[in-house]
């Protein structure tokens, strides 16, 4: 009997699928990827049309099932037939059902269900259904099992995407260019500038520290109404001094520097400053210490008037201490992915990748990239109340509602990894972890890419190409990025042109060098400058937007990877491929009047390139 047993096993093994056979002999799967395909079939639980999808397209696989059905059956994309869905007769399934029936039911003709089904053959399915609804089932239309996984979602996603549409006013001129908004800052005007004055940081009640919390105060509030990502106060040798980064550059601020320069040279103004913030920040609740001014001590603030978070870090120099304030508006609803500067192609490229059931995905750029709001936005798209998320983050910088959001603890050993190892045991569909910093992190985030989770994670790398080079320095086998890592996308962010003071502008050869050498096409009165305004603060620009390089890693590229290849010929054969570079979308930008030619150079690093 023992020996039956394995037989059947073996001659099970060994024997194709119908769905392989057809998909071989129609040239749409390569001969070299049939050994994959069956030590995937044999070693793993996935279901064959899962393993399918890592070689071939949707359309590909549904056209070989209309061949498997001998074209009894038309095949139909579910996803693209959401608008002409009838939602009464959709709901005549329960989503509890519509995954046991692997079948949704899309409208009734001539008295007739019309449904979907993965396998419209099966006629038990088919009577099930009739019962179910009291409905004769009449049309019956091939798809795919992960179009019925995504049905609800996309339902969702396009009931909130119509209430926007609602509430929204139409602006625009209606090319989608002049569409992209300012990214990455919250606007002024959103903000409630009577909210912002009337909010207090308290203080200490001390004698001498009373006097300096106006001017916290209004060191703040200033930061808060020109958009300040970060508030840095330094001591220095005469007067301390106040600097916003705003746009990603430092900046002083006339108003905040004649308010210190009141207090003239006196070194307890800066102490007293640095007390107050000191008194009013701390973790879980506690102070940090003022009596301690030789050691880093971090910490926040929130303010709920206006719903903010301020991460504060004290660190001691040799002229005293010095605070970095970070500003964090809590609601995600502010980021939305289609508005942070995505070329069309390279934005539905992107959705099309983040809406896999499994795999990792990886963002990659220097700190002050724009990272952070890229995973976040990313986030607030998949994210739905059918899936389970999971989030692991130092610090949790922004509330994503619905999601289970966990911040590490080095003191508790609640690490990266620790977590992740926790979090397989509770169901999730999708895991975000924060930062991938070391192999520990790295190996168990692709574990659980591998086990059927959306993992979704960020890394220091300098653009879409080194950041497989830094997951191999950090000591990764390459074998395991390429078995879970679906894509990568390199990013920066560039300063945009003030839309008040913008003129037209001839810019340098390197630049017009440039534009020839990626055939970007452009009109010279487009090409504009700012000349410096009130609403710039005489900078020429406001607010920033991102710049783009999203490397699919098909199967030559992983194979690339896997003979250990020299970044340069990746690179070269993934430009081959389709991706747009960073510089290519950085001068696309430039050449639709977005941003300057000191940009480009700013954050590519190429301008000798085009002498």
């Amino acid at each position: 009997m023992q020996a039956m047993d394995f037989l059947k096993r073996f001659q099970k093994k060994e024997k194709n699928p119908p769905i392989l056979d057809i998909l071989m002999k129609e040239g749409f799967i390569e001969s070299k990827h049939i050994k994959e395909i069956r030590f995937l079939m044999e070693n793993t639980e996935l279901e064959m049309e899962d393993i399918l999808f890592r070689f071939i397209s949707k359309d590909r696989l549904l056209l070989a099932k209309g061949l498997l059905h001998n074209h009894q059956f038309p095949t139909i994309d579910l996803l693209e037939y959401i608008d002409k869905l009838d939602m009464e007769i959709f709901n005549l399934l329960t989503q509890e059902d519509t995954q046991k029936f692997r079948a949704v039911c899309l409208s009734k003709k001539d008295e007739k269900l019309e449904v979907a089904m993965d396998d419209p053959s099966q006629q038990e399915t088919v009577a099930l259904i009739e019962s179910q609804t009291g409905i004769t089932v009449g049309t019956r239309f091939i798809t795919v099992m992960d179009d019925i996984n995504k049905i609800y979602k996309k339902i969702e996603q396009k009931k909130i995407l119509d209430q926007k549409k609602k509430m929204e006013p139409v602006s625009g001129n209606g090319n989608g260019q002049e569409e992209e908004e300012v990214a990455y800052t919250k606007p002024v005007d959103e903000l409630d500038v009577m909210t912002i004055e009337e909010f207090t940081l308290g203080g200490d009640e001390r004698e001498g520290v009373m006097g300096v919390r106006p001017i916290v105060d209004a060191i703040i509030k200033q930061g808060l109404k020109r958009g300040a990502s970060d508030i840095h106060i330094e001591p220095t040798r005469k007067f301390m001094q106040v600097r916003y980064r705003i746009d990603g550059i430092l900046t002083p601020d006339p108003l905040i520097d004649g308010l210190l320069r009141q207090g003239g040279s006196d070194r307890r103004l800066h102490e007293n400053i640095i007390n107050v913030i000191k008194n009013r920040s701390g973790e879980a609740g506690k102070t940090m210490r003022l009596d301690e001014t030789e050691k880093a001590q971090d910490g926040r603030i929130y303010i709920p008037e206006v719903d903010l978070d301020l991460r504060v870090s004290v660190v001691p120099t040799i002229m005293g201490e010095s605070v970095v304030i970070r500003i964090h508006y809590r609601e995600i609803g502010m980021f939305s992915l289609d508005r942070l500067g995505f070329e069309p192609k390279v934005y539905e490229k992107l959705r099309k990748l983040i809406d896999v059931p499994y795999g990792m995905f990886l963002i990659s750029g220097p700190t002050g990239s724009g990272k952070t709001t890229t995973l976040y936005s990313i986030m607030n798209i998949i994210n739905n109340p059918t899936k389970k998320a999971l989030t692991i983050e130092d610090p949790v910088e922004y509330s994503i509602p619905g999601a289970n959001q966990s911040q590490i603890n080095q003191n508790k050993g609640f690490t990266f990894d620790a977590a992740l190892r926790s979090f397989l045991r509770h169901d999730p569909d999708i895991i975000m972890v924060g930062e991938i910093r070391d192999v520990q992190t790295a190996q168990m985030a692709m574990e659980a890419a591998l086990t059927g989770h959306l993992v979704l994670s960020s890394i220091h790398a300098n653009d879409a190409v080194t950041t497989v080079t830094r997951l191999k320095d950090l000591g990764v086998d390459p074998r395991l990025v390429t078995a879970t890592c679906i894509a990568t996308l390199g990013q920066r962010l560039v300063r945009r042109v003030c839309n008040d003071c913008k003129r037209p502008h001839i810019f340098s050869t390197k630049l017009y060098n440039a534009f020839d050498s990626y055939g970007i096409k452009y009109n010279p009165r487009k090409l504009v400058k700012g000349t410096g305004c009130k609403k710039c603060s005489n900078t020429g620009y406001h607010g920033r937007i991102g710049v783009f390089e999203l490397l699919t890693l098909t199967y030559e590229i992983k194979e690339m990877i896997l003979k250990d290849a020299p970044e340069e010929q990746i690179f070269e054969t993934a430009k081959k491929q389709g991706m747009r570079t960073l510089l290519e979308d950085v001068l696309t930008k430039v050449s639709r009047g977005i941003s300057t030619e000191e940009e480009v150079w700013r954050v590519t690093l190429l301008e000798g390139t085009y002498e």
